[in-house]
């Protein structure tokens, strides 16, 4: 008798843990839903145009134009980026010429262009092409050096 009164109790205990553990709570405590987590921000572009609009100096109407006086670091290698430009008889230019570590000069005899740049500055100057012909464009400081192009006028 005593075998069936433990076998009896064993039962009863193991129904009642089963009935717990799958049984449902009549007072359950609601669980909060997680909200998923926002997006992540969208990056905004920080870097301008080049170029976009008209650049300071110049008129709306006229043609910019982007020329480098680039000496790569300390390389020795002195060129104007680009070096060889051409344009049209009447043609109003409005460049933009800057210079990287060192003094340089963007000169054109011939039109009387002569522009002076600082190390690491930038200048905008207009010009007006009113004839034909092959220019040379030079460097002051650094023409025997190889900083040279043309300017070639149709």
């Amino acid at each position: 008798m005593r075998r069936l009164l433990t076998i009896a109790i064993f039962t009863a205990v193991t129904a009642t843990l089963l009935a717990a553990a799958c049984g449902s709570d009549p007072d359950p405590t609601p669980v909060p839903q997680q909200s998923p987590p926002p997006p992540p921000p969208t990056l905004q572009a920080t870097t301008p145009a080049l170029h976009a609009g008209v650049p300071d100096g110049c008129s709306e109407g006229d043609i910019s134009f982007k020329v480098e006086n680039q000496d790569p670091g300390g390389s020795g290698s002195y060129v104007f980026a680009p070096n060889d430009l051409t344009f049209n008889v009447g043609d109003n230019i409005c460049f933009t010429v800057n210079a990287e570590t060192e003094f340089h000069t963007f000169t054109v005899d011939a039109l009387g262009i002569d522009v002076s740049l600082d190390p690491r500055t930038t200048e905008t100057f207009n010009h007006t092409f009113g004839e034909a012909g092959l220019f040379e464009l030079i460097c002051i400081p650094h023409q025997a050096l190889g900083m040279v192009g043309t300017i070639t006028v149709q």
